[in-house]
């Protein structure tokens, strides 16, 4: 792995060079970036000279091929993961109000997913005021909704963050959820 300042014309991710690394030094899980399109490799593997990646781009879910040259170099996108309430929808752009879950702040640049069982899910939640969970992927300056977490009616969501305080027993309380892990 090489760190670039004169990377051949390629575009600064975030305002800084990316990371760049051959198409031969790829493993299975590890994010690439395909023509701005931000991917998880799901399978990789080298013949006469060539890297067939068979990947999923995270934003969108479709799988995309490609065959390369071994010393063909790509990006390594930046990928992070956020947890957000639902507090609202607009029918009428799709758009969604998500609160986050330290509470500090809320976001409605959000639209509702392409894909139908999540969208069905965040919706009917939302219709009957129950408690929705949703997960965010952000890579290469795009967001999408990636998991939902619907939760029974009457209960209190509360996310821990602290690694130390998930392994510690929690309250007896029935009617609280302990939002641990939403996807992935």
């Amino acid at each position: 792995m090489t760190e670039s300042s004169d990377n051949g014309g390629a575009s600064k991710i975030g305002g800084r060079d990316p990371t760049l690394r051959l198409a031969s030094d790829f493993d299975v899980n590890d994010h690439i970036d395909f023509d701005g399109k931000p991917c998880r490799v799901i399978s990789v593997y080298t013949k006469r000279g060539l890297c067939h990646f068979r990947t999923i781009n995270i934003l969108t879910g479709y799988l995309v091929r490609r065959i390369v040259p071994i010393s063909t170099e790509f990006a390594i996108p930046d990928v992070s993961r956020d947890l957000y309430k639902l507090t609202g929808i607009s029918f009428k752009d799709d758009s969604v109000t998500l609160l986050h879950c330290s509470g500090t702040y809320s976001r409605n640049d959000i639209f509702l997913p392409e894909n139908l069982n999540l969208r069905t899910m965040m919706v009917d939640g939302f219709n009957d005021d129950k408690p929705v969970i949703v997960g965010i992927v952000t890579s290469l300056g795009q967001d999408a909704v990636y998991a939902v977490d619907v939760y029974p009616t009457g209960t209190v969501t509360r996310f821990l963050l602290d690694e130390n305080f998930l392994n510690q027993s929690t309250t007896d309380d029935s009617d609280v959820v302990v939002i641990r892990n939403v996807g992935f």
